[in-house]
């Protein structure tokens, strides 16, 4: 019932003037079309938030505060009254004010005054969670760009560590041909045959060498048939890329095969194309050869400290063709900007709520975002930056367009190329392919270490492919699933108002990918544990500065404050929220809108005058109907509802065309449980609030 319109409709008004004529404002007094109470509020803050946003405690610590005490003007315009249907129609909101001289009364008489509105609340982020299921898509996807980068990183620093030294190596190995060639000349031979001589010569070098040094005895190989494939010729017959020593992976590939042994001799000879049928022999040629790419490729820095190397601008040049003269410009880009924190140089990782935050992802980032303020952060030029970016660290992480880079397997063992993208899926349910071990950002982790062993294949249906992939829709039903333990109402077109509701364990998400029920549990715990309690909030945290607490004032709290996570994910006027609906959000007012932004459509009720038909039915003063009325200038209706009650759905998103003051969006239900909202929900709302009691008509309280 109504405050105020029983009383009236009760008193015989009837919607006429005392000259007959219809205008039912005469019945209604200024002090019921505009009326004023006070409303009191208490609050419990939470006292130790910083601890809790840094994961340093568990359980919030609250202290009461209060009385607060805001005047609220409630303001009414009818909109029509129908004496034969026996019903007023009107629009209603409410302003609120906070009363600086208003007093309340404790339970021993005492009079406490209204504390200030603009004290300081420390709370539950109400949208903290909600946020985090609607962005466990999003997180996972942004987490796999955060694994990439951890490759990126690993391949930016193989890059300068071992492949520029590599490509020296094997230019000075192609230079020792036309000189081994020179000295053949000079010792008598005429050009054309120290040229076909010069091969063999320079590897023969390397062994004289060798043999001088190791005090074994002379075995001497022949290499004259071998020489040409040695240094010029070798491939990887996975891949048809170039091995020899004069080609740029050749070097750093013998020298990563180690010393020879009883494997790896016939391994390496097999693949440069030298061999012999005395073991001695072959032994020693692959000797000659390691001593000769080794020793070349330690020379010109291979495998070296890159924290302590000298020559870090020639390394990135030769990889990466950006030349940065500037030392602070160079270190901070490979080591990170001074005081930058997460640290932003390309080859550092840095802890972020216990998340690895590469800084190359940092730099990529920037670069596609904010080009201009990422030159100024580091100190480099736009050349610089795009050749880093785009020509370099981001071909390799696959994300900023362009031929991806792909790194050689035959380095490690392996065969074929392997980028970021078949690394992170091999990764994310098996073992690292290259380094070996396992990822943080994979299902193999926490107690589930070791025991995933997924295939590419079946990693892709779960990730991307499947109608249950997770970087879709379903990862927010995943995690409702996870939260609630029961899948969502399901029929078999799919999810559905009246569907089955089934336990959500292991064998059932083993059930929805064909996997083990222990390759379930791993992956239901990646989600929940890691995704949703870890990943997302820290992700909410580097991205928009959100955090799981909120401290603002109680105005805010109540009545208005713009959501970093809304303002950056949408714009700032889709961002504002409150707990109570004034008429304006608090602090909302700028130069566009120096009165403040609204709050949206008021409400309008139908209520009962108990006449005409009516006359009978004892709802005099009675809510009947509650909708809105188009009154906050937008030109549009927030939705719109079909004869049935359902929703309509032909706005496609884009909104509804609204005149000015049309009222729309009428049920006899309570708005937030209307039939709509119940099909929006598939059914779940009533289950959740625990009654059916949806109609206002003979009701108490909303």
């Amino acid at each position: 019932v109504e405050t105020g319109v029983g009383e009236v409709v009760q008193s015989g008004y009837d919607g006429l003037d005392d000259d007959g004529e219809y205008d039912p404002d005469s019945d209604y007094g200024d002090d019921w079309k505009v009326s004023h109470a006070d409303r009191v509020y208490f609050a419990y803050s939470i006292t130790n938030a910083d601890a809790l946003n840094s994961a340093e405690a568990s359980m919030p610590e609250f202290t009461k505060m209060g009385p607060f005490i805001y005047n609220v003007t409630t303001t009414r315009e009818i909109l029509d009254f129908d004496s034969d249907a026996g019903t007023i129609t009107y629009s209603e909101y409410d302003s609120f004010a906070w009363c600086e001289d208003c007093v309340w009364t404790d339970d021993d008489g005492n009079d406490v005054a209204s504390e200030p509105g603009t004290t300081e609340i420390s709370n539950i982020n109400i949208l903290w969670n909600t946020q985090r299921i609607a962005g466990i898509a999003t997180g996972i996807e942004y987490g796999e760009i955060f694994a990439k980068a951890g490759y990126a990183q690993m391949m930016l620093i193989n890059d300068l560590q071992n492949r520029a030294p590599s490509i020296w190596a094997s230019e000075e190995i192609d230079l020792m041909v036309p000189g081994a060639s020179a000295a053949l000349q000079q010792a008598g031979y005429d050009e054309a045959t120290a040229d076909a001589m010069a091969p063999a010569a320079v590897l023969q070098g390397a062994y004289d060498n060798w043999l001088a040094q190791s005090g074994a005895d002379d075995a001497s190989p022949d290499f004259a048939a071998s020489a040409q494939s040695i240094l010029y010729d070798a491939v990887d017959p996975s891949t048809g890329i170039c091995i020899a020593l004069t080609c740029d992976i050749g070097p750093m590939l013998v020298a990563g095969m180690g010393e020879p042994s009883e494997t790896t001799t016939p391994a390496r000879a097999a693949l440069f194309g030298y061999g012999s049928t005395d073991p001695v022999v072959l032994a020693h040629m692959d000797w000659a050869v390691y001593a000769l790419a080794g020793t070349t490729f330690v020379t010109n820095g291979g495998g070296a400290d890159l924290e302590t190397a000298t020559d870090l601008r020639e390394r990135l040049a030769e990889v990466s063709g950006v030349d940065i003269a500037n030392p602070e410009a160079l270190n901070n880009i490979l080591w990170g900007s001074e005081g930058s924190s997460p640290n932003n140089g390309i080859l550092s990782v840095s802890d972020f709520q216990g998340i690895p935050l590469y800084g190359v992802a940092l730099f990529l980032l920037g670069a596609q975002s904010d080009a201009f303020g990422t030159m100024l952060t580091y100190g480099i030029g736009l050349t610089q930056l795009l050749g880093l970016s785009y020509d370099w660290a981001g071909l390799w992480i696959d994300m900023v367009g362009g031929v991806p880079l792909e790194f050689e397997m035959i380095l490690v063992g392996g065969t074929g190329t392997m980028g970021a993208d078949s690394w992170w899926q091999h990764s994310f349910g098996s073992e690292e392919p290259i380094a070996g071990g396992y990822i943080p950002i994979g299902l193999n982790r926490g107690d589930y270490e070791g025991e995933v062993s997924l295939s590419v294949e079946k990693v892709r249906e779960i990730l991307y492919d499947s109608d249950y992939a997770l970087t879709g829709d379903f990862a927010s039903i995943f995690m409702y699933a996870e939260l609630s333990g029961e899948s969502l109402p399901t029929g078999a077109d799919g999810l559905e108002m009246g569907g089955v509701i089934a336990p959500w364990n292991d064998a059932a998400v083993a059930s929805l990918y064909g996997i083990s029920e222990s390759d379930a549990a791993a992956l239901r715990s990646w989600v929940s544990d890691f995704m949703f309690e870890e990943v997302i909030g820290a992700l909410l945290s580097f991205q928009y500065g959100a955090t799981a607490i909120t401290t603002q004032s109680i105005d805010n709290w109540l009545y208005g404050w713009s959501d970093a996570v809304l303002v950056g994910l949408f714009d700032e006027e889709s961002s504002w929220v409150s707990l109570e609906t004034d008429d304006t959000y608090y602090g909302s007012e700028n130069d566009d809108r120096p009165n403040g932004m609204s709050t949206g459509d008021f409400s309008v009720y139908v209520m009962s005058t108990g006449t005409g038909a009516h006359a009978e039915d004892g709802t005099t003063g009675q809510r009947l109907l509650e909708g809105y009325l188009n009154s906050d200038g937008d030109g549009l209706c927030d939705f719109k509802l079909n004869s049935d009650g359902s929703a309509d759905t032909s706005d496609e998103g884009e909104g509804f065309d609204c005149a000015e003051n049309e009222i729309y969006g009428l049920t006899e239900h309570l708005p937030w449980r209307a039939p709509h909202r119940e099909a929006s929900t598939l059914g779940l709302l009533s289950d959740h609030v625990g009654n059916a009691n949806t109609v206002v008509t003979g009701t108490i309280g909303g």
